[in-house]
């Protein structure tokens, strides 16, 4: 049977400080009037029934995403204890899959991402389990087509063509690229070899499994004694949270697929209307493309003469004058005011409050 996981345990800290801890991106409605989430769990019912669409998450977010996302059955919730990054994550949910189902084919979806053309993704969902099933010792990747230069996300230069399946060419991969240089960026928008890797993998769960005994086979053996020790009772929870808080906090793309020896990957290349909202500046340039205006608001706001904005209020009116290329985000607690073009480093912002012991506001 087909599963689909949307990864919802990440906080989206590039969002700052609209996205914080308690509640991160993908729960928020950045784009139209639903949630992130719900944007995604609205697309992929499209192609996956409903009582096959999973939800890996951390525990502190489970009871927001039941509110969001009301006919996701309880026991389609994985919940982790803690997060532990995507290779953990995919790893727990997999298992739990694959106990019920041994025939299982998965794919991880990010819940924060923007899709315009939907019927594109449906096609390229029904035809990259297609792949799987007919390719059971492959990873399948979905490659995105590019539009502009971007930094911080991951490329794929496919190879040869293998064959279609649906109308959907089906690629060698020739290597994947992690967050190049801007120059490099530059010159990968303009050539038709290289796509941003959207992380949509398609696998089958057995097979998932083989890989990490081979590549991480530590984290391997560690997970099968936490979700052992799940079932136990008299402190056996406890301890399995204690197992899972000591796994590595480890991208599934560094464990697994960018291990040089890894070959097994093939890649669907689709025009999806795709944007990662990775930060303010991304946003900005969403919306304003979506609406067609050189100032995107929320909330009680009046501008005199500014171009390329976003101002997202909370209670409070906020005036703006003269400014070009700003973002300014207001919450109850915390102001952000940053430079579109500098908007990847409000993660270094974080950072600080760390260092200063300002964990309140993290």
């Amino acid at each position: 049977m087909n599963y689909a996981v949307l990864m919802a345990g990440g906080s989206g800290t590039r969002l700052w400080p609209m996205s914080r801890k308690a509640k991160p991106k993908q729960l928020h409605s950045l784009i139209s009037e639903k949630s992130l989430i719900q944007e995604t769990f609205d697309r992929v019912k499209k192609a996956v029934p409903v009582d096959q669409i999973m939800v890996s998450t951390i525990a502190k977010y489970k009871d927001e995403i039941k509110k969001q996302l009301p006919d996701i059955p309880e026991e389609n919730f994985i919940v982790e204890p803690v997060g532990r990054n995507t290779a953990p994550s995919i790893l727990y949910v997999t298992k739990k899959i694959l106990k019920e189902d041994p025939e299982a084919i998965i794919v991880t979806l990010a819940s924060d991402h923007v899709v315009d053309n939907i019927d594109e993704f449906v096609r390229m969902i029904e035809a990259s389990y297609k792949a799987a099933q007919k390719h059971p010792d492959h990873l399948i990747a979905v490659g995105i087509k590019p539009t502009r230069s971007d930094t911080g996300l991951g490329y794929i230069k496919i190879g040869k063509a293998i064959e279609e399946i649906d109308g959907e060419a089906v690629f060698k991969v020739d290597k994947f690229v992690e967050k190049p240089d801007l120059a490099t960026a530059e010159k990968y928008v303009k050539g038709w070899e290289y796509f941003w890797n959207g992380a949509y993998y398609f696998f089958r769960a057995e097979e998932l499994v083989n890989w990490f005994v081979k590549y991480r086979p530590q984290l391997n053996k560690k997970m099968d004694e936490m979700i052992n020790f799940e079932s136990k009772p008299n402190g056996g929870t406890r301890r399995a949270k204690e197992l899972y808080e000591s796994f590595e906090d480890e991208q599934f793309e560094y464990a697994i697929i960018e291990q040089k020896d890894f070959k097994k990957v093939l890649v669907i290349p689709a025009d999806l209307g795709w944007s990662d909202v990775g930060n303010w500046g991304t946003l900005l340039e969403i919306l304003s493309t979506k609406f067609g205006s050189k100032i995107i608001s929320r909330g009680h706001h009046v501008d005199v003469g500014s171009e390329n904005c976003l101002v997202y209020g909370d209670s409070k009116l906020i005036a703006t004058v003269g400014l070009s290329n700003i973002i300014v985000v207001d919450t109850p607690d915390a102001i952000l005011i940053a430079d579109q073009a500098k908007a990847q480093s409000v993660k270094a912002l974080l950072d600080k409050f760390k260092e200063e012991g300002k964990h309140l506001y993290l």
